[in-house]
C-alpha cells in the first residue's frame, strides 16, 4: 500500500509542468518570508533556478510581456542612478553588497512570474493561497498582543511595522477583489478571509499608520464602485462604521489613535522628526549622491544623530528622506522614476479600462512605496519588498493574458 501511494504520488509530481513547479515555489516563497527568511531564501532560490531553466527552453518562443519590456528600461535606469552611491563611497565593500541586496535580490519574483507564469487559474490560486496565509499572519499577531505575549503583536516575522505595511498595501485591493467581478469566487473567500482577519490583526498590532492609510485608502479605492450599487455604499459604510466603533470602545486604542497628532509628548513621533532632521543634514552635506548605500546608520551615528533622539533609530522611517541621506537627489531620481512610471503607466490603463487589475497593481506600489513609505522605510524591508513585487506581478499577468 506505501508503494502504490508513493507511486501515484510520484505520477502526479511527474505529471507538473515547470510552469507549475515554479508557482508553487513563488508562493511557498511569498508565504514563507516572513515566517521563516532561512526557508523563504530557499524557495526563492530555487523559483529563480527553475525561471532560468524554463526561459532556456523556450528562449526561441518566450513571450515577453509589453509591461516588462517597459518597466525593465525604467529599472535599469534607476540602478544606474543608484551605482554611484554604492561605489563612490568611503566603504566600497559595504555599498556594494548593500546595492545588490537591496535593489537587485528582491525584483527577481516579478520577472519570474511575469516572463514563467501565464495560466489564470495558476496565478489566481497563487494570490488565494497567499492570503490565506495572510489572513494567519493577522491572527498571530492579535494573539501574541491578547494572551500579553507583547504589547503590540507582529505576527510571522519579527517586527510590528512590517505586518502593519503589508495591511496598508493589501486592504484596500481585498476590497477591489471583494468589489469588482472579475475576480472568482475562491479569490474573493480568501480575500473576504484575510480581510476579516486583518481586524484582529489590527487590534493586537496597533500600528497609528495601519489605521489611518486604511480609513483614507479604503473609501478612495471602493469609490468607483459604491457609486454603482446603493449596497455597496451600505456594506462599506457598515464595515467602516463596525470598525471605528470597535476600536472606539477601548481607552487604549483611543489614546493611541489620539496620539497620532501629539508632536510634543509622544516619544515615536519625536523620534521620527529628529531622524528626519538628520537624515536631511546628511542631504544638505552630500546632495548628489548621499553619505552612501549602507553607510546611512554608521554615518548617522557617528556624526548626525541628534541628542533628543535617544531610541538609536536604524533609519529615517521615511523612504525619501532616507533616500535624500542614502543615496542624494540623483539615487532618489532614480527611484521616483522607476516607480512613478509604474503607477502612471498603470493609472493610464485603469482610467481607460476600468481594468481592476491594474488598479490592483497601481495600490501595491502607491500603499508601501509612498503612503506607508511616509513612516517606515519600507524599501529596506526584504519580506515587504517581495509581497508587493509579487503582487504587482501577478496583477499585471492577470490583466495581460
Amino acid at each position: 500500500m506505501t508503494y502504490l501511494l508513493r507511486g501515484i504520488f510520484l505520477g502526479i509530481l511527474s505529471k507538473l509542468r515547470l510552469e507549475s513547479w515554479i508557482a508553487i515555489m513563488v508562493t511557498l516563497m511569498v508565504c514563507f518570508t516572513r515566517l521563516s527568511m532561512a526557508a523563504g531564501q530557499v524557495f526563492y532560490g530555487i523559483a529563480i533556478l527553475l525561471s532560468i531553466i524554463y526561459i532556456w527552453k523556450h528562449r526561441h518562443d518566450l513571450y515577453i510581456p509589453s509591461y516588462v519590456k517597459k518597466y525593465s528600461k525604467t529599472f535599469a535606469l534607476m540602478l544606474l542612478l543608484l551605482l554611484p552611491s554604492a561605489v563612490l563611497t568611503n566603504n566600497i565593500s559595504v555599498g556594494l553588497p548593500e546595492f545588490i541586496n537591496v535593489w537587485l535580490w528582491r525584483i527577481p519574483v516579478f520577472f519570474v512570474i511575469a516572463l514563467c507564469i501565464r495560466d489564470k487559474k495558476t496565478l489566481f490560486t497563487m494570490l488565494a493561497v497567499f492570503f490565506v496565509d495572510f489572513g494567519i499572519d493577522n491572527l498571530v499577531a492579535f494573539y501574541q498582543h491578547v494572551s500579553g505575549m507583547t504589547d503590540r503583536g507582529w505576527g510571522f516575522g519579527s517586527s510590528v511595522l512590517t505586518i502593519s505595511g503589508l495591511m496598508v498595501m493589501l486592504v484596500p485591493i481585498f476590497c477591489v477583489i471583494l468589489l469588482d467581478s472579475v475576480f472568482p469566487s475562491y479569490v474573493k473567500a480568501s480575500a473576504l478571509w484575510a480581510l476579516g482577519c486583518v481586524g484582529f490583526g489590527m487590534y493586537g498590532n496597533q500600528s497609528r499608520g495601519s489605521w489611518l492609510f486604511n480609513m483614507i485608502m479604503v473609501p478612495i479605492v471602493s469609490l468607483p464602485y459604491i457609486l454603482k450599487r446603493f449596497i455597496y455604499v451600505v456594506v462599506v459604510l457598515a464595515a467602516l462604521g463596525g470598525v471605528v466603533w470597535g476600536f472606539s470602545t477601548q481607552p487604549q486604542y483611543v489614546a493611541r489613535f489620539e496620539s497620532i497628532t501629539n508632536t510634543t509628548t509622544d516619544g515615536s513621533n519625536l523620534g521620527r522628526f529628529d531622524v528626519w532632521t538628520s537624515s536631511i543634514n546628511m542631504f544638505k552635506d552630500h546632495p548628489v549622491t548621499g553619505v552612501g548605500i549602507g553607510q546611512w546608520r554608521t554615518i548617522y551615528e557617528a556624526s548626525y544623530r541628534l541628542p533628543t533622539e535617544n531610541q538609536h533609530l536604524y533609519h529615517a522611517h521615511n523612504n525619501f528622506i532616507q533616500l535624500l541621506g542614502e543615496v542624494g537627489l540623483l539615487g532618489l531620481l532614480g527611484v521616483l522614476i522607476f516607480y512613478g512610471s509604474i503607477i502612471i503607466d498603470n493609472f493610464v490603463v485603469w482610467f481607460k479600462n476600468r481594468d481592476p487589475y491594474s488598479l490592483c497593481a497601481m495600490i501595491a506600489v502607491i500603499c508601501y512605496v509612498f503612503v506607508f513609505g511616509q513612516v517606515e522605510y519600507t524599501l529596506d524591508n526584504s519580506s515587504g519588498m517581495r509581497i508587493m513585487y509579487f503582487m504587482l506581478a501577478t496583477m499585471l499577468q492577470l490583466r495581460d493574458n
